[in-house]
């Protein structure tokens, strides 16, 4: 998915909150905006979204000297996660539809993100889980395609999300490859986040190759780009992964909280929706 001119305040007000976290002082921040500002002039619009805004965010790392803004806010985010594991997995093994529940908790898990902050009461969406429609009309076409894989590819979103995750992968009965962001990109998950969530005993961990937000093919990995063209099935989480692989050539399942009219256009599902959305290439075999 290209860059829309309306994704540009959206990611602007990103960088924003992210410049509050830090320790510049106010006209410090503001010069870093209008800088950002004069950057999406020159910004290649056929790019996702998450490419030009996770390019921002290591350029603020690079001038303030700092590894990684949201190393504290990931941590606390996967313990509160952790805290709910217990409850999420009940959930997913007293239903008579395992997967289908466990499908419902890793979308999710999805609204743990910076991006969104404050704009859920998690208990509630708990409790109201069951109730929900996934959209995307793709829940019983990924049961075929799992009941005959040898393997599931997931690339990985938030840090948060990874717990909501692992119940997916408990509940799946082929083995799973976790893909993770090899840099900091925001609140993603990187290899020390798949650790403290417990991933790692569950599932294969690799890094992309890639620090941005999405997993832009051209600049991951030979390694995962090789991996990725293999991998029998792909669940692809949240809507930066969906933003830089919804033109891929490949068959691709993505599964999401669609958060931005532009998703909502771009993927046929309302604001607000869990999807779990079949996205078939359109290449010859």
């Amino acid at each position: 998915m290209k860059t829309y001119q309306a994704c540009i305040p959206c990611v602007l007000t990103m960088m924003e909150s992210t410049l509050e976290i830090t320790d510049l002082d106010k006209q410090t921040r503001q010069d870093f905006l209008t800088r950002f500002q004069a950057d999406w002039e020159q910004a290649d619009m056929s790019l996702p979204p998450g490419r030009t805004a996770g390019a921002l965010y290591h350029k603020i790392l690079r001038e303030i000297g700092q590894d990684d803004l949201f190393l504290a806010h990931k941590e606390t985010s996967i313990q509160e996660a952790l805290n709910l594991y217990p409850r999420l997995k009940k959930l997913a093994d007293e239903s008579a539809d395992s997967l289908d529940v466990a499908i419902r908790i890793s979308a999710l898990g999805n609204i743990l993100d910076i991006a969104n902050p404050n704009s859920y009461d998690l208990e509630e969406e708990i409790n109201h889980l069951l109730e929900y429609n996934i959209r995307g009309e793709s829940l019983e076409i990924f049961r075929e395609k799992i009941a005959s894989a040898g393997s599931l590819l997931i690339l990985a979103d938030n840090a948060g999300e990874t717990v909501f995750d692992k119940v997916l992968i408990e509940t799946i009965d082929v083995p799973v490859i976790y893909a993770v962001k090899s840099g900091p990109a925001f609140d993603d998950a990187l290899i020390e986040d798949t650790k403290l969530a417990g991933i790692d005993k569950v599932a294969r961990t690799i890094e992309t190759g890639h620090p941005y937000p999405g997993t832009y093919i051209p600049e991951c990995s030979l390694e995962f780009q090789e991996l990725f063209q293999k991998a029998p099935v792909i669940l692809a989480k949240g809507q930066a992964n969906f933003e830089s692989l919804s033109d891929t050539s490949r068959d691709i399942f993505f599964l999401l909280k669609v958060k931005c009219e532009i998703v909502q256009q771009e993927i046929g599902c309302p604001v607000g929706s869990l999807v779990l959305k079949y996205h078939q290439s359109n290449q010859p075999d």
